[in-house]
């Protein structure tokens, strides 16, 4: 395998391989590419990184499927599509197709090639792509589907990416574009510089301290501004958990601040402010150890009205009709809030009140369909005391932090949002959850037990005993899997085993924010591993 040399920055080096200067000589950008930018892919080399060697000594980005001879030969994706349907009936063809068709017609000279590598744990190597698709069935005849890659010698740690970047890197497929979070930009710098830069424009992350030593020095007209996602970052998390609030909390408590508005509200790209906490409004309900006030939303972590990014659309009273009905129609909204100059509600509008002022007039004005009884409620209200005046109304409004206007909307239409946001990952691993259930029901009583610690073992009955942990454990063992008798990978199962577990444990515990897309791709792609092995009759 490689032998590697450290670097000062803690990357690697490939030595006598993959050189820094082969790659500045032979591989630069043209101008016409630089400025429409080149495209990022992650490529593995193998399940098992048996072929990480041959792509780095022979410059080369290779993936095998080596059954279907020279993919260039086929004309469209849809024939390339029944090929591998032919050829592997036991895998999903759609995720095969999109895989081969983005390395051969997609991918393109000057794309940048990200290589998670297995004989390194826990390094990446980053080139460019240097030529098109060639089909070299000679040397490693399992990997014959190759690109030229012109390699940048610094082997990088996955660690030294950002959480954001580094959960699009996640994924288990062997061909996937890195489209999302200004990737390319990144990696290249990644590879130049041996940092991530982050998102355009962001600050860079200091640590804690850091931080709070910052804005504990500034002049209150100068205070800290930052992204709930910056703030979030400090601490090396990405969502806002009960216990993730707990502790960020306390630390900014234990020096005399707080965020204004608080940081459990609206998006996780919401803004910010450090104020010490004697400039927070009086709401505060909670106190800490430490003195500090801390307002219930902050404190609890549960999911409140002003939790959910809703911003508030409006209208003025002496808006035409016309101009409100283009508005809901331009936006996709049911409802409208009527707001005075002045900032004062007037009440609402909605397509039903737009529809009874037709009826009862035949010239109707705004005023004539202004519903008058809304419901205004507090922004730290919890939404779970809302829902029948949700659910009954249509909509609720929602007062800002400092009580003093109405700044959100909540709608039903947002309830069902939230039931998918929260629900629907849950529901989809009950899912997967059941058909490791029925697929173990060939083990024998002793097989189970032996998936779980010893403490547990006598109270394991039947599959139903397990937890989804367990299952990893169970299948884990060479010859149990061989009993299973599934025709697909074994260790990329075991990898999504841990990686949906991992999802499970965190939705067990209710966050603010979503999953990460890499999470809810982990569960479709168990879904379809398990679909293909056993499929439901």
């Amino acid at each position: 395998m490689f032998r590697w040399l450290g670097r000062p920055f803690g990357g690697a080096k490939l030595s006598g391989q993959c050189r820094r200067d082969d790659f500045y000589g032979v591989a630069r950008v043209d101008s016409s590419r630089q400025n429409r930018g080149p495209a990022a892919w992650l490529v593995r080399a193998g399940e098992n990184g048996e072929a990480e060697t041959r792509a780095c000594t022979e410059k080369l980005a290779l993936i095998g499927w080596h059954e279907l001879g020279d993919l260039g030969t086929y004309k469209s994706k849809e024939d390339l599509r029944a090929a591998v349907a032919s050829i592997y009936p036991d895998s999903p063809a759609g995720n095969a197709t999109s895989q081969l068709w983005g390395f051969v017609h997609e991918m393109e000279p000057e794309d940048l090639v990200v290589m998670p590598l297995r004989s390194q744990a826990g390094m990446i190597a980053i080139g460019r792509v240097v030529g098109p698709y060639e089909y070299q069935p000679e040397g490693l005849q399992d990997f014959p589907n190759t690109r030229a890659v012109e390699w940048f010698g610094d082997l990088r740690p996955r660690d030294i990416v950002k959480t954001d970047l580094r959960a699009s890197m996640g994924s288990l497929l062997t061909v996937s574009r890195l489209r999302r979070h200004e990737a390319p930009r990144r990696i290249l710098h990644l590879a130049e510089q041996g940092t991530d830069p982050g998102v355009d424009g962001e600050p860079e992350v200091t640590d804690v301290s850091g931080l709070l030593e910052d804005a504990v020095e500034r002049a209150a007209s100068n205070p800290r501004k930052l992204t709930v996602r910056h703030l979030l970052a400090h601490w090396g998390v990405w969502r806002r958990t009960a216990a993730v609030i707990e502790t960020i909390t306390t630390d900014l408590a234990e020096v005399g601040l707080t965020t204004r508005p608080p940081f459990t509200q609206g998006s996780v790209d919401n803004e910010v402010v450090l104020v010490p906490s004697a400039a927070e409004p009086a709401q505060a309900d909670v106190v800490s150890e430490e003195g500090a006030q801390i307002s219930r939303e902050t404190k609890s972590g549960k999911l409140r009205l002003g939790s959910l990014p809703s911003p508030l659309v409006f209208v003025a009273p002496d808006a035409s009709l016309d101009t409100v009905r283009t508005k809901m129609l331009q936006k996709g909204f049911s409802q409208l809030a009527v707001i005075s100059a002045d900032g004062t509600l007037q009440g609402g509008v909605t397509w039903e009140s737009i529809g009874k002022a037709y009826v009862s007039s035949s010239t109707p004005t705004l005023r004539d369909a202004l519903v008058l009884s809304v419901v205004v409620v507090d922004h730290d209200a919890l939404l779970l005391d809302q829902i029948e005046d949700i659910s009954r109304r249509g909509f609720i409004f929602v007062r800002s932090s400092d009580r003093k206007s109405v700044t959100g909307i909540v709608t039903a239409a947002d309830l069902s949002a939230q039931f998918g946001l929260h629900a629907k990952p849950f529901l989809l691993i009950e899912d997967a959850e059941n058909r490791l259930r029925r697929a173990a029901k060939v083990f024998t009583t002793e097989e189970l037990r032996a998936a779980v610690p010893k403490s547990r073992r006598a109270k394991v009955h039947a599959p139903e005993d397990l937890t989804f942990g367990n299952y990893k454990y169970l299948l884990d063992d060479p010859d149990r899997w061989k009993t299973l008798g599934w025709k697909i990978d074994h260790s990329m199962l075991l990898e999504l085993l841990v990686e949906v577990r991992d999802v499970r444990n965190e939705i067990m515990h209710f966050a603010l924010d979503a999953l990460s897309d890499r999470q809810h791709e982990a569960i479709e792609e168990l879904l379809i591993l398990l679909d293909a092995a056993a499929p439901e009759r």
